[in-house]
């Protein structure tokens, strides 16, 4: 089988204060989704943002994709990437939510110009990168579930790679902009 990878962003309709419970219920969504799907991944959102990378089979990556465009809490959807793969990067599911911590902070400032985390301003190496480094943050803000379990797992600190790991040149990708179409009803 041939794995695909995808990485794009969605603006949120999330309302400040909502983020707490939101995320053990996104969390609970992979866990219950991806041992069926095979689907692994990271996603990280704040009060404007959705950011996601998943990682499976290009028909698991698109029916989930599908799933996506009528889910209320997602708004113009932008694809910056799919492409094949060679191995994941993600063993299972990480879900956080991109609060204003320190470290959080720091990482932030790494990938753009304002500790405001604004995937607009990313590429699509960059925004996989962010999101694959702010998932393996040991903090309370992110949730982590092995494919296969069904309830939310414990941060646990990230196994070392026994191998360097080995980026594929990214082909020149265009960036293309999918608007929901939701049918009012």
């Amino acid at each position: 089988m041939t794995l695909s990878r995808l990485v794009f962003y969605s603006r949120t309709n999330l309302k400040i204060g909502e983020s707490a419970g939101m995320i053990r219920g996104l969390l609970q969504s992979c866990s219950e989704y991806s041992p069926v799907s095979g689907l692994t991944g990271g996603l990280v959102f704040n009060e404007k943002f959705f950011m996601q990378v998943m990682e499976g089979s290009r028909e698991q990556v698109s029916r989930h994709l599908a799933t996506l465009f009528v889910d209320p809490r997602h708004e113009g959807l932008t694809v910056l990437s799919i492409e094949e793969i060679v191995r994941r990067e993600f063993e299972g599911w990480a879900v956080g939510y991109a609060g204003h911590t320190i470290d959080a902070e720091r990482l932030y400032l790494r990938y753009c110009p304002t500790v405001d985390v604004n995937p607009t301003l990313m590429s699509a190496r960059g925004l996989f990168e962010f999101i694959r480094d702010f998932c393996a943050l040991e903090t309370l803000y992110v949730q982590r579930v092995a494919v296969g379990e069904t309830r939310p797992a414990a941060p646990t600190a990230p196994t070392p790679s026994p191998t360097p790991r080995v980026v594929p040149a990214q082909p020149s990708v265009e960036t293309i902009k999918i608007v929901n179409t939701k049918v009012a009803g």
